[in-house]
């Protein structure tokens, strides 16, 4: 039996995550996409990377930015 060839998987350029909102937060979120013409999703992927890369230390584990 020939060995097995193990194939390197490559990282995903993106992953998925579920989120649950207030009505209200919902609501405003999809105000500003309508607002500037994007998605509700780029309005939260915008979010996120505002607080990642945000100088405050609020939640910040571990990385020096």
């Amino acid at each position: 039996m020939p060995p097995t060839v193990k194939k390197k998987i490559p990282p995903k350029a993106s992953h998925r995550l579920s989120v649950s909102l207030t009505e209200a937060q919902h609501t405003e979120l999809t105000e500003i996409a309508e607002k500037n013409k994007v998605s509700v999703a780029w309005v939260v992927r915008e979010a996120i990377e505002r607080l990642l890369r945000d100088e405050q230390p609020l939640l910040r584990v571990g990385h020096d930015r």
